[in-house]
């Protein structure tokens, strides 16, 4: 109905269809008719774009704003106005501006907003206070539990931190991932064991590498171990120059479902993800990182959980090195991640294969499934199905700030003109680019 209405010969009609497509995510309908619409942008995660154009209404000012926000750029009218809207805006314009300025965001925040408000107080190194606000306000959750565990952590109550971080998973009937002990620990300590499943379709789960000397074991023994045994797991080796090709060919030679693959494609993540697809033969596919890990119970999870939906998505954490929750963008902690993406894989193949760029184009994928299916066609599964690695102040860091770099936002912009069937308008000069 909405990409109907976008259609509209009526332009208020059109302006706001394309606003209430924005607000669902379906950038395809929303930019054919709001491409120049600051609070269209904004919704789109367009940002730069957003303050490049006339605000000429209420909602697009509110566009605007909201880009600010999220670019560290909001001067005092702007927060003025943000803190002036409904409770529900409030929230997201504290998100995006809780990476810049976290003790703004808290202003923002709706007093009922517990678990948001005890994340921003970690940024701001207020564990105590985080650990009250928290107590206060937020009861049984999983991002509760994320926090919990950081509160504790933090402190050096390990047994705590162990109870707090299994909770986040039994809560959706997951087994806890750490043994009940005092001692700290890190992402390489989670484990878990469930029942085997001895039966059923084969799953490929496709894990480039690259220099992944450190990490590879960990992210291959969480799929060892998985309830669902039929799984193919294809290596691709990305050129490594350490030892990692040597621990993948160890790893094949002790699990017959190894399969050691190269990258014969464009060097990066999805040039080896597309080698892989080309060889995989399992019914189903799946992605991890190498410097990542899943519960054991992930693949027969969301195997039961597609039925006839296209896709299936799962939510994740990022664990730091000390084995604290974190979210590089403040909150929420627990969020959904596109390399959860569980699908047949003649459905991946039917969508064409990833785009062989640096960064981004798993996005860029799962929107494009969206698009070709239609967003009730995706089965969303709260359960955290993913640990990634988060290393503060590395090179991981620096690629997380490309969230928000303007290579990454001219590639955002230019996959969502191209799925609307428009060409993207060229991002505007930074004011200490000119």
């Amino acid at each position: 109905m909405v990409e109907r209405l976008a259609a509209s010969p009526f332009g208020w009609l059109k302006r706001w269809a394309a606003r209430k497509a924005a607000d669902r995510s379906m950038h395809w309908a929303a930019l054919k008719a709001g491409g120049d619409d600051p609070y269209v942008l904004a919704r789109l995660g367009l940002h730069p774009l957003a303050i490049d154009y006339p605000a000429r209404d209420a909602a697009a000012r509110t566009g605007r704003n909201l880009a600010t926000a999220a670019l560290g750029r909001a001067d005092a009218e702007a927060r003025a106005a943000l803190a002036a809207l409904p409770a529900a805006k409030r929230r997201l314009a504290a998100r995006l501006l809780a990476l810049h300025d976290p003790e703004a965001a808290l202003a923002l925040l709706p007093d009922a907003d517990g678990e948001a408000a005890a994340a921003c107080l970690l940024a701001l190194g207020r564990i105590d206070e985080a650990a009250s606000r928290l107590t206060e306000g937020a009861g049984d959750s999983r991002e509760a539990a994320a926090i919990r565990a950081h509160v504790a952590t933090t402190l050096g109550d390990h047994a705590k931190a162990r109870i707090a971080l299994g909770a986040m998973f039994t809560i959706d009937g997951l087994c806890a991932p750490l043994i009940d002990s005092d001692q700290p620990f890190t992402i390489d300590d989670l484990g878990g064991t469930a029942d085997a499943v001895g039966e059923g379709p084969k799953i490929s789960v496709v894990i480039p590498y690259h220099d992944a000397a450190a990490t590879l074991e960990t992210a291959v023994g969480s799929l060892t171990r998985q309830s669902w045994r039929n799984l193919e797991i294809l290596l691709v080796d990305d050129r490594s120059t350490d030892d990692g090709p040597a621990i993948a060919r160890r790893l094949a030679e002790a699990d017959g479902r190894i399969v050691g693959l190269a990258n014969e494609r464009t060097p990066g993540v999805y040039g080896a993800r597309n080698s892989a697809v080309a060889a995989a033969t399992g019914d189903f596919i799946t992605f991890l990182d190498a410097d990542d890990w899943s519960p054991v119970e992930r693949i027969e999870r969301q195997l039961r959980g597609l039925g006839s939906h296209a896709v299936g998505i799962a939510n994740h954490i990022r664990m730091d090195e000390a084995g604290r929750p974190v979210a590089p963008r403040i909150f929420p902690i627990v969020r959904p991640v596109p390399i959860t993406m569980f699908l047949r894989r003649d459905t991946l193949v039917a969508a064409g294969p990833f785009e062989e760029v640096q960064t981004g184009a798993d996005s860029e994928m799962f929107a494009r499934l969206e698009m070709l299916h239609g967003k009730t066609a995706v089965c969303r599964d709260p359960a955290v199905l993913l640990v990634a690695r988060w290393r503060s102040g590395s090179l991981s860091r620096e690629r997380e700030g490309g969230l928000l770099g303007r290579e990454r936002y001219a590639y955002r912009a230019d996959w969502m003109f191209r799925h609307a069937g428009l060409e993207a308008p060229r991002l505007p000069v930074e004011p200490d680019a000119a």
